[in-house]
């Protein structure tokens, strides 16, 4: 019986490691069929003279080709602002212009390191909780500034109408209980969680993310950061 239950438990071990391995197999394949799917794309709308449709793909492309490259990577502060202007740019498409999209960041800034894809989830929860009003999207603004002690902070705000009855409560336990298992998380939430498990991984746990409400309404994300000049690939400390 014991014998029998051993080899029970190993064939599911090795269906699972099957099962591991094919679903690394298509990760490996998938983007390169999807990166020359929009390339083929954009370059039928350059003959046909389809400038927008072009620049469409193009950012769409642009937005998916950093996702893979970069999934794991300390990037500059450069590159995810970037990557956040292809991806307001694929919203305004899909929502006729209605999202509005500011930043403010002093060059000194736009080398720093930062872990890859934290800025995107937290600019699509705001969105996501934004204003509600009819035939408006959301606003959103990015701002970073150096504090005292080495650190960085970057805001992301949003102009909506703040957290809902007991949302402030729920995201901040979420974020301070990040360490945990949360497998009653859904939608956007696991993107925050992720972002925070990220930043205090490969940062330090003096680091991570925190919201507030804005006087005037809306909702603020702060992203405290180290402050690290990233130069050719290598971290410089200041």
């Amino acid at each position: 019986e014991i014998q029998r239950s051993l080899m029970e438990k190993e064939l599911l071990m090795e269906s699972h490691l099957k099962d591991a391995q094919l679903k690394y197999l298509q990760a490996q394949i998938n983007p390169h069929f999807l990166f020359n799917t929009l390339n083929a794309g954009a370059q039928l709308a350059m003959m046909e003279g389809a400038d927008r449709t072009y620049d469409y793909i193009q950012n769409v492309a642009d937005f998916f080709r950093y996702n893979v490259k970069k999934g794991n990577d300390i990037v500059t502060l450069r590159e995810e602002l970037e990557l956040i202007d292809h991806y307001i740019y694929i919203l305004n498409v899909r929502f006729s212009g209605d999202i509005h999209y500011e930043k403010e960041i002093s060059d000194d800034l736009l080398d720093c390191a930062v872990p890859s894809m934290i800025l995107q989830p937290i600019v699509e929860n705001s969105l996501l909780h934004g204003p509600k009003n009819k035939g408006y999207r959301g606003r959103v603004a990015i701002a970073a500034r150096k504090l005292d002690g080495g650190a960085m902070e970057v805001t992301v705000c949003d102009s909506g109408s703040g957290f809902a009855p007991g949302k402030r409560a729920e995201i901040d336990a979420m974020l301070a209980n990040y360490a945990h298992q949360a497998p009653k998380l859904t939608g956007n939430s696991i993107g925050i969680l992720n972002v925070q498990k990220r930043i205090k991984l490969l940062c330090g746990r003096e680091y991570g993310l925190s919201y507030t409400e804005n006087e005037t309404g809306g909702v603020t994300a702060h992203i405290l950061l180290p402050y690290q000049a990233l130069e050719n690939g290598k971290e410089r400390s200041e």
